[in-house]
């Protein structure tokens, strides 16, 4: 079992490295241009704070993965594992809200639809991010305080068990769900909108038909790529929260891994699909090429 929890550890640490790269890049670049101009945009607000809140929930799953692994009789460790467990929780919750009020902007932005409400929400959904961003905060810290009273109240030594309680697995992944399908409905309705259009726009003779058509479908498969993500990380949070097995079971590491790949993989799509993050990468992966090429020579 010991090859296995090794490599599983060294995927954890890249996918840690990816993600503090990528996250990190959208916080100095979006904070950056905050501190210059004193304004962020509606959907610059959203990416940053996914971007503070997925870098400290990929410190936690890594810091939890490697304590899961210590031996039993190590309890010294306990305070801080419950800790973890608390702000884990939060953090996830917090996390999924933010993701999904990004699919949701997007939508409300791009989509085309002729409803009232969807038109309402089209003209006010700038205006309404920072109270969304703080409601989110607001509703995750309500989510998370039952586990502090479950995880706090737990006795004697430490237990490699997630010992959460039916009704407090219940109130977790309601916690969880409320923005997974606020997340799955909104991404529905922005690929819809988004495939009509690409089919009107095939049936046009407009020369900007194909560039159109191809930004469209490079649209859909990001998106595609964010649902898939999404799903893979809520499937194993609830496995995770299930406690099916032994805390020290290298399927444990197997759901962190699987945990940890979307808080890094879907903020690198975030930074290729918008042009001014990727304009930046590009021009620090230039740098970092050029030096390494001066340190060689």
């Amino acid at each position: 079992m010991f090859p296995a929890i090794f490599i599983g550890l060294i995927i954890l640490g890249i996918e840690l490295i990816i993600g503090i790269i990528a996250n990190g890049l959208i916080i100095v670049v979006n904070c950056s241009e905050w501190i210059r101009s004193r304004k962020l945009t509606g959907c610059d607000m959203i990416l940053t704070s996914l971007g503070i809140s997925r870098f400290f929930l990929q410190w936690t799953i890594f810091i939890n993965s490697i304590l899961f692994q210590l031996p039993e009789d190590m309890n010294k460790q306990c305070a801080m594992t419950k800790i973890l467990k608390v702000v884990w929780i939060f953090l996830n919750t917090l996390n999924l809200w933010f993701a999904t009020w990004l699919s949701v902007f997007y939508c409300v932005k791009i989509a085309n639809f002729s409803q009232p409400l969807f038109l309402w929400l089209k003209q006010r959904i700038s205006g309404l991010v920072p109270q969304l961003l703080m409601g989110s905060f607001l509703v995750s810290l309500v989510t998370c305080l039952p586990s502090v009273n479950a995880i706090g109240n737990t006795t004697g030594e430490c237990q490699y068990k997630s010992d959460l309680s039916s009704s407090l697995f219940i109130l977790s992944m309601l916690g969880f769900s409320s923005p997974f399908i606020i997340f799955i409905i909104s991404s529905i309705l922005l690929i819809t909108s988004l495939w009509r259009h690409s089919k009107r726009m095939e049936k046009t003779t407009s020369s900007s038909r194909d560039t159109i058509t191809e930004a469209h479908v490079r649209a859909i498969k990001g998106l595609i790529s964010f649902i898939v993500f999404y799903i893979s990380y809520f499937v194993a949070l609830g496995i995770f929260l299930l406690d099916l097995f032994p805390i020290t079971s290298y399927f444990v590491l197997l759901w962190s891994v699987i945990m940890g790949a979307y808080p890094s993989g879907h903020s690198v799509i975030l930074i290729l699909g918008n042009p001014k993050l990727k304009g930046v990468a590009v021009r620090a992966l230039h740098y970092a090429r050029c030096r390494l090429r001066d340190a060689v020579s």
